[in-house]
């Protein structure tokens, strides 16, 4: 018998349907994010998710490690705004002008299993740039407690399909627990400069304002009613001061 080769032809049709694997085996993952990638036909499911997560590489110059930074309670108290980024890759996290974009962070009943598997996949393979340990740094400091979910979910920064909003913030604290980030990624350079933010005089007196009497509604009263009280003092000493002046 006579032997033959078969060339595979890369059409339109064959990028189709390997972007329909593609978006099966991540579907299967609980992603809800798509790819066309047809380079993607083939890879590990993990790398897919990865990829699907991260989007392309980013090179960034190296910087000093900047370590922690407030919550979002807190970054809110200080008159930071936050918007949602035009893509919902997590490195696309900026910081301009005092508002802070980042893609959702969406939890539901796969959230932890897939990120503790992008983890294990990220020490395997160095080359990743440990993104996703990064991010999880990141969101470990902008969650701190349900208070902090609670404000993200407001700015649709947040989609919680778990229990409850203490519930979510447990995750993240436990999924950031031990996280490092790395000095060379973009989200680094973006807590800086939110810490740079919160460091300004103006800024910092607004945070501890804001904390000291507009967190507590009962604690506003009483300064409403305070500033009322010393409003109606001053208007009777004005009243009666002239009086006693022209007598």
């Amino acid at each position: 018998m006579g032997s033959y080769c078969s060339t595979y032809v890369l059409d339109e049709n064959n990028i189709q349907s390997a972007a329909q694997i593609n978006n099966m085996v991540l579907g299967y993952l609980g992603s809800e994010y798509k790819t066309n990638d047809f380079e993607s036909l083939g890879l590990h499911p993990l790398d897919m998710l990865h990829r699907s997560l991260c989007g392309p590489p980013l090179f960034h110059v190296p910087g000093e490690w900047e370590g922690t930074m407030p919550p979002a309670a807190e970054l809110s108290e200080a008159g930071i705004h936050f918007k949602v980024s035009k893509t919902h890759f997590i490195h696309d996290i900026d910081f301009e002008d005092g508002v802070l974009s980042m893609p959702p962070f969406e939890a539901h009943d796969d959230t932890e299993k897939n990120l503790l598997n992008l983890l294990a996949f990220e020490k395997l393979h160095p080359g990743t740039r440990y993104e996703v340990l990064s991010y999880l740094f990141f969101m470990d400091n902008m969650i701190n407690t349900e208070r902090d979910v609670a404000l993200l979910r407001s700015k649709e920064l947040v989609e919680n399909l778990l229990s409850s909003d203490k519930e979510l913030a447990k995750l993240v604290n436990s999924l950031g627990n031990g996280a490092l980030m790395n000095p060379s990624s973009k989200l680094n350079d973006v807590q800086r400069m939110v810490k740079a933010h919160c460091k300004k005089p103006w800024n910092r007196w607004r945070a501890s304002f804001v904390h000291k009497y507009l967190s507590n509604p009962w604690v506003f009263i009483s300064l409403m009613a305070a500033v009322l009280l010393v409003t109606t003092v001053l208007q009777t000493v004005y009243t009666v001061v002239p009086f006693y002046t022209k007598s």
